[in-house]
């Protein structure tokens, strides 16, 4: 894997950060993406330690100029792109479908479907140049079936895996893959904030809702990003990888 270039966005924490890690241990020359431009330079001092090369740029996903500067940064830096981990993502409130806001709504939309289609149309122009790469797109077990009290979430993330699906199927002669990676109930700071508008008769919905799993940290489903962005990607392509720790069997 030595020399690939791979980047990363959502890295300031969680399974960004987690995935970069790993990759600067495997050699990777990396492109790290977030907007919270302090805990991104924290992540950045993590990868040097491990002997990657390595760059920080700040971005707002969501903003088309910003996504242009990031790949732009990755071109000019390392001459070219192999791997794409598009990760950055958000949760809104836990609650009721009516009970959003439009300012919710547009938040959540435009950080995880938008940023997403974003950084897939201005990488992917790149991966082609290159004669092909591999992309993870972060969904959710979310994009099979919506937690309680979840429904804007769970739309963004059945609308990524429907574009992971299409690129799997519209990209493979051009030796494009795209696989998505579903994680559960990971244990993250965005996921923890979340939670805190349900009450208790709410909350006990939602476990009643959800079946048991095994709760991942971000480093045990970065490893499967790993394997889906290298070793597996062609095999994977155009499928979601159900990280939901026995919740759901599809």
């Amino acid at each position: 894997m030595e020399n690939k270039v791979t980047v990363i966005t959502g890295t300031a924490t969680g399974l960004g950060r987690e995935t970069a890690i790993k990759l600067a241990g495997l050699g990777h020359r990396l492109v790290l993406v977030d907007f919270n431009e302090e805990a991104g330079a924290e992540t950045l001092s993590l990868v040097k330690e491990k002997g990657a090369e390595a760059i920080f740029v700040k971005a707002d996903v969501s903003n088309e100029a910003d996504v242009q500067n990031y790949v732009k940064q990755a071109v000019d830096t390392f001459g070219k792109i192999d791997y794409f981990v598009n990760n950055a993502g958000m949760m809104v409130s836990l609650r009721l479908l009516h009970e959003y806001s439009l300012e919710e709504y547009d938040r959540v939309m435009n950080v995880n479907l938008k940023g997403a289609f974003l950084g897939l149309k201005y990488v992917i122009p790149v991966l082609l140049e290159n004669g092909g790469g591999s992309i993870v797109n972060t969904v959710s077990s979310n994009s099979f079936k919506p937690t309680a009290f979840n429904g804007l979430y769970s739309a963004t993330k059945h609308g990524l895996a429907a574009l992971t699906k299409s690129i799997g199927q519209d990209y493979q002669d051009q030796r494009i893959y795209c696989v998505g990676v579903a994680p559960n109930s990971m244990k993250t700071g965005i996921a923890n904030k979340a939670v805190q508008t349900l009450t208790a008769e709410r909350g006990a919905q939602l476990a009643a809702s959800t079946g048991p799993n095994i709760a991942a940290t971000p480093e045990d489903i970065a490893d499967t990003v790993i394997f889906a962005l290298t070793t597996g990607a062609a095999m994977l392509t155009g499928t979601i990888v159900n990280c939901a720790g026995g919740e759901i069997f599809n």
